[in-house]
């Protein structure tokens, strides 16, 4: 990464005036690059992978918003750009091994990020909406931790999904392959489940029950946290002044 670039990103991440927003920045980048990569997922192979590699653009600015910049998310961040970009280089030969390289280091770098969102939340004492957004960041992050968790298990055990004919030629593509886990994690995660993917075998049954128990406690203990916090700044601001 070059300074120029890191210099660019840090002046976003910590301008004044983006402060107090970052985490809808980083909402807005999540959600933005999840809803144009499915649009460009059939375009020309550069149009395509340029959209797939707004995933990296989007989880460089994690670093960012959600790590302040520190070494040890530069660590855990290079793996995940490198085998990204690897993928389309690598031979043939090498890309299934580059593309398990891939999932578990986005796994691993989005996981701590979901931890670190969970770890300031429950340390501060004072929130505010930006605060409140980060939290719904750490909930998309979660659902695309267990979105590459999948696509790592279709890798190595295909017949632990049962498939819809019209999603199995969609999977043979990588792109939408991670387009369609995603969703199958978001429709876990909210316990919707609409029956086109279903799990038939293991690690899947384990991954799916893991799943909806983080979105289980991430939605009760996450949000009564954030209520308390609210209830406790308008009774302090209802108090009145110490002589």
């Amino acid at each position: 990464m070059t300074r120029s670039l890191r210099t660019v990103l840090w002046r976003a991440a910590s301008n004044d005036r983006t402060t107090s927003r970052k985490h809808l920045v980083l909402l807005i980048a999540l959600i933005s690059v999840s809803v144009v990569q499915p649009l460009f997922a059939h375009s020309s192979e550069l149009v395509a992978n340029l959209a797939n590699a707004g995933f990296g653009l989007a989880y460089l600015f994690v670093v960012y918003v959600v790590f302040a910049g520190r070494r040890l998310a530069y660590r855990l961040f290079l793996p995940v750009i490198a085998s990204h970009f690897a993928l389309y280089v690598v031979p043939d030969a090498l890309r299934p091994l580059t593309n398990v390289v891939f999932h578990v280091s986005v796994v691993v770098f989005l996981g701590y990020a979901v931890a670190a969102i969970l770890r300031d939340l429950f340390a501060r004492t004072v929130i505010s909406g930006d605060d409140v957004l980060g939290a719904v960041c750490g909930y998309v992050l979660g659902g695309l931790v267990w979105g590459h968790l999948y696509a790592l298990t279709y890798m190595l055990r295909p017949d632990a999904f049962s498939v819809s004919p019209e999603l199995t030629a969609q999977l043979a593509d990588l792109r939408l392959r991670h387009v369609i886990f995603d969703y199958f994690s978001y429709t876990t995660l909210t316990s919707i489940g609409y029956g086109d993917i279903t799990p038939i075998g293991s690690p899947v049954y384990t991954l799916v029950w893991l799943e909806v128990m983080f979105g289980q406690f991430y939605m009760a203990v996450v949000v009564a946290q954030l209520v308390g916090m609210k209830l406790a700044q308008a009774i302090d601001h209802r108090r009145p002044p110490t002589p």
